[in-house]
């Protein structure tokens, strides 16, 4: 049966879910509707039968009922990233046949964060829904997101502007999105350029940390090196450097210790003692670390660490390339 009823499953990055659900919501009229025809479910907070009393039900003097579900699908992949088979899906094994059964009225919503292809309830529920998968975007992709939403402020960004922030706060798109909204005021219509996002951007110390950090995992040196010259130009003294990527190593091996137990991500951050979008990229960092890779960096980290110290390296620009080279080159003998 082709897909005849308003239900979506809406997955990937969570400000782009966000404003997805915001705009289908608004093209049905589903944002206006009364408050006792709008409901929201919280994965591991009901069951099957609770959902479907509601989605089945007309809407109470209204033209629609609104039905989101967060998180669902997240509780069906397994510790791999991949989806369970089909016998875990116990009772939710049933949701997809019930959708072309629910009253037109019903406007189911199914929201989540990135998960794999091969998730088992997103499988089953393909033939039923309108599945978007919204992931966060990179490269061209990410400098046109940043262009476009400088633009719907009514500036623009040059080239360079678009660089130091990306190099600053990569691709969370909320934290982008939020620091875009002050730079425009500050720029008040003209174009929006790196001068400026070094005066005005938050955090930019702990932004250029984590993000040479996340840089050298990836084993791309020069952007690592390139965001910590710009801390020494400055005035962060080398130690601060080294203390700051020490601290990131640190969350990431933490990060990466409650994940192999399978601590539920909105418990992260309270673990970390850090705001849930630093938890939640620090969570992505650990993703890509296995613990021999940890091990191998906070080697090389307390190395150049003691080099300095003990005056063997001289010179803090000199232990600095040197600490971002033998990280990314960790990275890449990882992968090896």
């Amino acid at each position: 049966m082709g897909v005849t009823l308003p239900a979506w499953v809406l997955y990937g990055d969570g400000f782009l879910v966000a404003q997805e659900l915001k705009n289908l919501t608004g093209e049905t009229g589903a944002d206006a509707l009364l408050e006792a025809n709008t409901h929201q479910f919280m994965a591991g907070q009901f069951n099957l039968p609770e959902l479907l009393s509601v989605c089945n039900a007309l809407p109470f003097m209204d033209a629609a009922r609104l039905v989101t579900v967060n998180g669902l699908l997240s509780t069906l992949e397994s510790r791999g990233g991949r989806g369970r088979g089909n016998r875990a899906l116990g009772e939710w094994e049933g949701l997809a046949a019930a959708i072309p059964l629910m009253p037109e009225t019903t406007h189911l919503f199914i929201i989540d964060q990135a998960i794999s292809d091969g998730n088992s309830l997103l499988r089953s529920l393909r033939a039923a829904t309108q599945v978007h998968h919204l992931p966060a975007p990179s490269g061209e992709g990410l400098a046109r997101f940043i262009k476009e939403a400088a633009q719907s402020r009514g500036c623009g960004i040059s080239p360079a502007g678009i660089r130091a922030l990306t190099d600053l706060v990569g691709n969370d798109l909320w934290t982008l999105d939020r620091e875009l909204e002050k730079l425009s005021l500050y720029a008040h219509g003209r174009n929006i350029e790196e001068p400026d996002i070094q005066e005005m951007v938050s955090l930019v110390r702990e932004a250029s940390i984590f993000n040479a950090v996340d840089a050298m995992i990836d084993g791309r040196p020069e952007v690592a090196l390139r965001l910590l010259q710009k801390l020494r130009q400055d005035g962060a003294a080398l130690p601060y450097i080294i203390g700051m990527v020490e601290r990131q190593l640190r969350l990431v091996a933490l990060a990466r210790y409650w994940s192999d137990r399978r601590l539920a991500q909105g418990e992260l951050a309270a673990k970390l003692g850090v705001p849930p979008f630093v938890a939640r990229k620090t969570a992505e960092q650990a993703r890509r670390n296995a613990w021999p890779d940890l091990d191998r960096r906070y080697q090389r980290l307390l190395e150049t660490d003691l080099a300095f110290k003990t005056g063997r390296i001289d010179s803090e620009d000199l232990a600095l390339e040197m600490l971002v080279a033998d990280l990314a080159a960790s990275s890449r003998g990882s992968r090896n």
